[in-house]
């Protein structure tokens, strides 16, 4: 597994360390023809020739300059946008790990992996409490507090202030964090959260008819953390 590190620290180091700006804006401009499309890809190459053992290491670094070369020409012709950017990495990946898999792993250690995963029940009791906390409560805690919703939204002067969809996504990632700190028994970080949102919040909740907005929003947050405390408790119990 260390050759495997290795290797995805190499891509990360020469993908994100020693591609500036500059020679990024230089591929998109030139694409093929920019010179230092091939000098990234032949770094990529050469790293991963200087962190591998043995004497298919010449073979493993040649596969992977060519397939950079492929992936990041593909990625140039793309539009500049989030989706394109995780393929892109997620590719580069795959590529090692494949890598990895013919030439280093051990006999059916991917299959026996899996079926140790398949097989465990902590993982998919964790798995499953991430899961129900995520996007089923998130609809759930919404249809609970839709009526006090409604009353906010039309007491605020400005209804599209906000970014679209925001408060789920912020629910969501509480609710992970929240679930993280129960399961690591970190309870201390649940106040740190608490605290820090009170923060974040205290600007939108100023003036003279805020109270039903505040109050909204304590609505959701209790039942956000509760929800989230009681998963991580009921998950810790199944362990």
């Amino acid at each position: 597994m260390t050759i495997l590190f290795q290797w995805i620290f190499a891509h990360f180091f020469v993908d994100f360390v020693l591609q500036t700006l500059k020679m990024v804006k230089h591929k998109q401009q030139y694409k093929a023809g920019s010179w230092l499309l091939y000098l990234h890809c032949f770094l990529h190459g050469l790293f991963i020739f200087l962190l591998t053992p043995g004497p298919q290491s010449w073979i493993i670094a040649s596969i992977v300059l060519v397939s950079h070369f492929i992936i990041d020409l593909w990625k140039l012709y793309q539009k500049e946008r989030a989706v394109y950017f995780i393929v892109d990495q997620v590719l580069h990946i795959l590529v090692l790990i494949s890598l990895w898999l013919y030439f280093y792993s051990p006999d059916n250690w991917l299959s026996q992996n899996w079926q140790t995963l398949k097989q465990s029940d902590s993982f998919w009791i964790i798995a499953t409490g991430y899961l129900v906390i995520s996007f089923p409560l998130s609809f759930l805690l919404g249809f609970a507090t839709s009526r006090w919703r409604k009353e906010v939204e039309e007491k605020r002067q400005n209804p599209g202030v906000s970014l679209s969809e925001a408060g789920r996504w912020i629910g969501i990632f509480e609710r992970i964090l929240v679930y993280t700190f129960v399961l690591t028994n970190h309870f201390e970080g649940i106040g740190f959260l608490i605290a820090a949102k009170s923060i974040l919040r205290f600007n939108d909740i100023k003036g003279e008819d805020a109270r039903k907005e505040a109050e909204y929003i304590l609505i959701g947050t209790l039942m956000s953390f509760s929800s989230s405390i009681l998963a991580g408790l009921l998950t810790r119990m199944l362990l």
